[in-house]
């Protein structure tokens, strides 16, 4: 076999398929470092609702107050597209370790200085706006960090564990996000109100910076994926050229010349997840407090569906092994669309178990399936020179526009239906369709094993490497494929080494 067409192999010489099944160290750097993001993110909704609209807006109505900081919440989540493509550019340039070092160092940074900001009474207008920068600091780094976690487990995984491997981040989101609920519970719960407000929020802010220097030095042990050695990508030397010219010569740019399509599958296959993590996870809070019942239960519920997360993402991310990304991630969507209305409908009944049990199936099934599903399947989408640039835009723009805005919709729609969750289930039906169709829509991008390779070779293919013009040759197409065309169609009509439903 000629070198053209060697796998890529690491610094040991094993190629993929040749590599453990589960490397320990690149998945406690990947896990660990994409919770301590998430804890500080998440440390700031919760931190929004019970102190900055007090201490940095509170010259406006109690109501307002919470909104202007709930608007700098925002913030975070319109970042992170501009997140994505800047961390993009560096991983596929520069390579995935200095992304994941550099992405968990801005956001322990920026978290830390929270937690230091003097408040509106010290320095006036100055700290709202500090707030919002910081906020937007951490909006960026978090565009980075999620995929640069995913495509370091996706790139050091045997092919045939991807799914499972490629799911581990989402485990680190949700250990992040309960770690952040319960700082803030344990502080609110060992300090009087006035304690609390006056330094005692600021700890699980501190708590951030030793957090990120254990996650520093785990992820520093790190090493580059061998895919992106093998890819041979060389950083642009761009310090003579004109902005318009780098831009066109970016990722960013390639991505969507060489992968519109993708592109477009990766912006649209999330919508079910995103809006169904936001409706069912966070506007469920405000229709609650609407119908006026204590929010307890519910509150309870959506912490049990987030550990229950923590092994139903991975168990389905496996699946995704054995049956296919896109039945996995089709049957999430559809367990969504046909749970929406009897969700609300046990919720009102006020009974705690009836609301666990929506929960349950909501988020611990629906929601689970579709993010232990799709995170493999979108880095096989693109090729090692632009997969971190793709997946990262394209997921975080799907993110803003499914997701993000979600509550504000289904708010806007309760209202607009005079408290009535018609509209709201018809918004998450919608999402659940435009996930389901999208899916059905896109090829298979699970590996096929053939016989030849199960008796020593790689495994599967990877996305079809679309040169563009004046690009050297990719070489680092695996057997059997074409460096321009990609891999050879194993099925008339899924192609790329795909496999249809019927196979």
């Amino acid at each position: 076999m000629s070198s053209e067409h060697s796998p890529p192999t690491d610094a040991a010489g094993a190629t993929a398929a040749e590599r453990p099944v589960f490397q320990p160290k690149v998945a406690v750097a990947a896990v660990f470092g994409t919770t301590v993001e998430w804890y500080d993110f998440a440390l700031y909704g919760t931190a929004a609702a019970l102190v900055f609209n007090k201490l940095y807006f509170p010259d406006a109505d109690p109501l307002v107050g919470t909104t202007l900081a709930f608007g700098t919440f925002a913030i975070g989540f319109l970042a992170r597209p501009l997140g994505g493509a800047y961390f993009g550019e560096k991983g596929d340039t520069e390579g995935r370790k200095k992304v994941l070092v550099t992405t968990l160092l801005l956001m322990g940074v920026a978290t830390a200085a929270i937690g230091l900001l003097p408040t509106y009474a010290q320095i006036g207008v100055a700290a709202p706006i500090a707030l919002t920068v910081l906020r937007f600091v951490q909006g960026f780094a978090a565009g980075g960090e999620k995929t640069g976690a995913l495509i370091i487990l996706f790139e050091n995984a045997p092919p045939k564990w991807r799914g499972l491997l490629s799911s581990l981040p989402a485990i680190g989101t949700g250990t992040g996000t309960l770690l952040s609920t319960g700082a803030f519970a344990l502080m609110t719960g060992l300090l009087s109100d006035e304690a609390f407000l006056s330094w005692g929020w600021r700890v699980p802010f501190l708590a951030s910076a030793f957090l990120t220097l254990f996650g520093l030095w785990v992820r520093a042990s790190l090493e580059e994926t061998a895919e992106f050695q093998q890819a041979g990508v060389l950083k642009r030397d761009t310090a003579a050229r004109p902005l318009r010219q780098r831009f066109r010569e970016s990722r960013f740019v390639e991505a969507w010349t060489r992968y519109p399509r993708e592109m477009i599958i990766v912006i649209c296959a999330g919508a079910a997840e995103n809006a169904g993590y936001y409706i069912f996870g966070t506007f469920s809070v405000a229709y609650v407090e609407d119908r006026g019942q204590p929010t307890t239960a519910l509150l309870t519920g959506i912490s049990i569906a987030a550990a229950v997360k923590l092994f139903s993402v991975p168990a389905f991310g496996a699946l995704s092994d054995r049956v296919g990304r896109r039945p996995v991630s089709i049957g999430g969507a559809l367990v969504l669309l046909l749970a929406a209305w009897p969700f609300f409908a046990l919720i009102d009944g006020g009974q705690p178990w009836a609301t666990w049990l929506a929960l349950l199936v909501t988020l611990g099934v629906g929601q689970a399936a579709i993010l232990g599903s799709q995170p493999a399947f979108f880095a096989e989408l693109f090729d090692t020179k632009v997969r971190f640039s793709a997946v990262g835009v394209a997921n975080n723009v799907g993110t803003v526009l499914t997701g993000g805005l979600a509550p504000l919709i289904a708010a806007g729609l309760l209202l607009w239906f005079d408290h009535s969750v018609l509209g709201v289930v018809a918004f998450m039906a919608l999402m659940s369709a435009l996930t389901a169709g999208t899916v059905a829509l896109a090829p298979e991008t699970r590996p096929v094993e053939t016989p030849a390779e199960s008796e020593g070779g790689t495994v599967g293919a990877h996305a079809p490497s679309r040169t563009g013009p004046g690009d050297p040759p990719d070489t680092s197409a695996p057997p059997g494929t074409s460096p321009r065309r990609g891999p050879r169609p194993s099925h008339p009509r899924t192609g790329s080494g795909a496999r249809s439903w019927k196979d």
